[in-house]
């Protein structure tokens, strides 16, 4: 009731403030009751949420400064509720003109105890729990490979034995492994579970008394958790009753997703299965333990392994280059620009044998068209007759571009030899005033793209048409390579479109 009376003081004192002209040094606002006093000069966090806010409400239009004690007795506003009588209304009353106080000077003002009071109402209540956690016996964040871990800890509970008994040396038995994995699955499940274990292990040793149970907000809440014999905390399942299925697999282990061993362990599962099939690991990993999201932890164990990232690695391809000014040339003749290569050879049937025929293409490094010409071989004139027809039916190009001597495929062992001295001559024999040579230098085979890409879709359309005739004679040949020259010319270039709307 007062915080409410004293924000609407602190209020009705600023609106007073802003409706009068006159010049105001300093505010006072005066209150009785020393607990919200205490309450405005200390920290509101320390209060129920109800006192913080009008704490701060209280303080956004004041300051704690302005805020001074009055006792009861001199305090005016309790004339009208409190001492049983009642306000004078006389016009020499104190409830018109004020407490005497407000006449004297400022040091005669009522004493002002310290406002450093200290009150315990409304005061939020603070829980301290103590409780001594045990150090883990091995750190499993130091491991990177679950065997090494597992023998680590194995021969760590041997050597605690010898310290303790007279034991044996030697190979580590199935019995010690066993017990050294008990000790990892208790202190992975105490780190990750630390109350549910306590209440799991609570009702164990205590099974005569009302058992305890976990939380609704707890992360095992729905999976039926119990401890058991070697305090080791599993899933309940219903399956208990089958005769023939092992304890693990009717009751697995529950471990916790995002922890060091859990990420040892399936990594060990991962490379026992070759880094290979991931749902075969998560079945393997099912059997015997409970771990939430385990597909996406296997698929982050696989992009993490160094063997997969390795085997499965990729080259990255480079940017392409821009293209050529040739390749860009607009409003000039077709074939202007031409880029020439071979592919081959095809076999055909002449008489009861068979012989070599080669396909010279020329394409427009501008608008991509084709032309081909049978090359009967690979000598110098066979090249000079092809270049021939070529510039006969489509006439003399400016430039002509082609691979070096390497580069040709599918040609035999002499190409290297017989292409070097074909090139040679061709250059003397066509180059002049109008057309010139260009040769890509030697080991470029990414330079002469635009000629290989279309030597794939003359074979593609050959391939298609000649399905049927492995052997075709010299005539059908050229049909064929006519009727591919034809299919790849009337190739779309873009889309095109069979709506009228479009």
């Amino acid at each position: 009731m007062w915080l409410q009376a004293g924000l609407i003081g602190s209020r009705l004192l600023n609106n007073i403030c802003t409706a009068l002209d006159l010049p105001i040094e300093k505010r006072y606002i005066w209150t009785d009751s020393r607990t919200s006093l205490s309450w405005v000069c200390s920290d509101s966090r320390r209060y129920h949420p109800y006192v913080g806010f009008r704490v701060g409400e209280i303080l956004n239009s004041s300051t704690v400064d302005e805020w001074h004690y009055v006792p009861s007795k001199q305090n005016v506003a309790d004339d009208a509720t409190k001492w049983g009588v009642g306000p004078s209304f006389s016009a020499s009353s104190r409830w018109y003109t004020g407490p005497d106080y407000l006449f004297l000077p400022e040091n005669e003002l009522p004493e002002q105890p310290a406002k450093q009071w200290k009150t315990d109402e409304e005061l939020r209540t603070r829980f301290q729990h103590h409780r001594e956690m045990p150090q883990p016996l091995i750190n499993v964040s130091r491991f990177s490979n679950w065997n090494r871990l597992l023998r680590t800890t194995a021969y760590l509970l041997r050597a605690v034995k010898l310290f303790r008994t007279r034991g044996k040396s030697g190979p580590l038995t199935s019995e010690e492994l066993l017990q050294a994995e008990n000790l990892l699955w208790r202190q992975v499940q105490y780190e990750a579970f630390p109350d549910e274990y306590c209440v799991l292990e609570f009702n164990k040793a205590n099974p005569e008394k009302k058992q305890k149970r976990i939380e609704k907000s707890s992360s095992l809440y729905e999976q039926s958790p119990f401890m058991d014999d070697v305090g080791v905390i599993r899933m309940n399942s219903r399956i208990g009753a089958a005769p023939i299925v092992p304890f693990g697999v009717k009751y697995p282990i529950i471990l916790p997703r995002e922890h060091t061993l859990t990420a040892l362990l399936v990594e060990s599962y991962h490379r026992r299965f070759k880094h290979q099939n991931g749902e075969t690991v998560f079945n393997e990993i099912r059997q015997q333990f409970r771990i939430p999201k385990l597909r996406p932890l296997i698929q982050r164990v696989a992009r993490n392994c160094q063997s997969c990232r390795l085997r499965k690695a990729t080259t990255r391809p480079p940017i392409m280059a821009p293209l050529p000014k040739v390749r860009l040339t607009p409003h000039i003749r077709a074939f202007s620009h031409t880029g020439v290569d071979y592919f081959g050879p095809i076999l055909v049937k002449q008489g009861r044998s068979l012989v070599k025929r080669w396909v010279a293409l020329f394409t427009c490094l501008i608008i991509r068209a084709v032309h081909l010409e049978i090359v009967h071989s690979l000598s110098t004139q066979s090249c000079v007759m092809a270049i021939r027809r070529f510039v006969a039916r489509r006439g003399s190009p400016s430039d002509l571009y082609s691979d070096n001597g390497t580069c040709f495929r599918g040609a035999s062992n002499l190409l290297p030899e017989q292409m070097e001295a074909i090139h040679e001559h061709c250059a003397v024999t066509f180059t002049n005033a109008r057309t010139s040579w260009h040769f890509n230098p030697p080991s470029a085979p990414h330079m002469g793209g635009c000629w290989e890409r279309m030597v794939r879709s003359v074979k593609a359309a050959m391939g298609a048409i000649s399905e049927h005739n492995r052997h075709p004679s010299n005539e059908v040949l050229e049909t064929v390579v006519l009727e591919a020259e034809a299919i790849v010319n009337t190739r779309p270039l873009t889309y095109v479109p069979l709506d009228d709307e479009d």
